[in-house]
This record gives C-alpha cells, structure tokens and sequence, in this order.
C-alpha cells in the first residue's frame, strides 16, 4: 500500500473488489482528512486532487462506498448495454444496405425481363404477321 500525507489530507491505494472511480475514468485513492472538523475520516477522491487543472472534483465519504459502488457498477453496465446497442444499430444499418442493394439488384432485373418481354411480343406480332398475312 501507498500512502502519503499532507497539512490537509492523507491517501492510501487500496485493493477493494470493485475500485472507485472518478469522472476522469481512474482509480480512486482513500484518502483521510486531516482537517479539523473531519480529521481522521476517510473519503475516496479523484487522484487529481491536489493538480487543479486535473482535478474532476469527485469526491465521496468512505461511509458511502456502497452507493458508490452500485453507482459506477450500474455506470459500466450502461456503458457495455450503449455500446452494444450501438453494435446493433451498426449491423442493421449494414443489413439495411445489404438489402437495399439487392432490392437494386433485383428491380434491374425485373426491368431487363420487361424489355425482354417486351421485345419478344414485338418479336412474335412480326413474325405472326409475316406469316399469316
């Protein structure tokens, strides 16, 4: 385990089941606040905590992991159920033109067999009329 202290707060790595995680996509520290009207209590934050420019500003009490948890196991099963309808969007999409292309296909070939048709009724009148007349 990590860990390293400061005036205000101190952290440490820990190796939970399901880790923390922030808005920024990474692993959440427990950290334990060393302010006064805190101090000792343990809280998991972004690990930008103390780079302002990074720093997403989640934060949650270590009492309230729980929610936490549920919340980004909930995030990442939203997360796989977007991308795989986003899958199946893709492979319809693909389907669609599949059948559109065949339905191109099909329609030339239905008007090549109506000229067809066509130029053998013309075809057979001339004959019939060459013959009979």
């Amino acid at each position: 385990m990590k860990s390293s202290a400061s005036s205000n707060t101190s952290y440490t790595w820990t190796s939970q089941k399901s880790p923390i995680i922030c808005k920024c996509g990474y692993e959440c520290p427990m950290w334990t606040s060393q302010k006064p009207h805190s101090k000792g209590k343990r809280f998991f934050g972004c690990p930008f905590y103390k780079v302002r420019e990074k720093y997403c500003g989640f934060f949650t009490w270590y009492d309230d992991v729980d929610r936490v948890s549920k919340t980004n196991e909930m995030t990442y099963k939203i997360a796989a159920l977007e991308a795989k309808i986003s899958e199946l969007q893709a492979l319809k999409k693909m389907e669609v033109g599949e059948l559109e292309f065949k339905l191109k296909v099909k329609d030339a070939e239905i008007s090549h067999l109506k000229w067809f048709k066509f130029g053998f009724i013309v075809i057979l009148c001339a004959l019939i009329m060459r013959f009979c007349l």
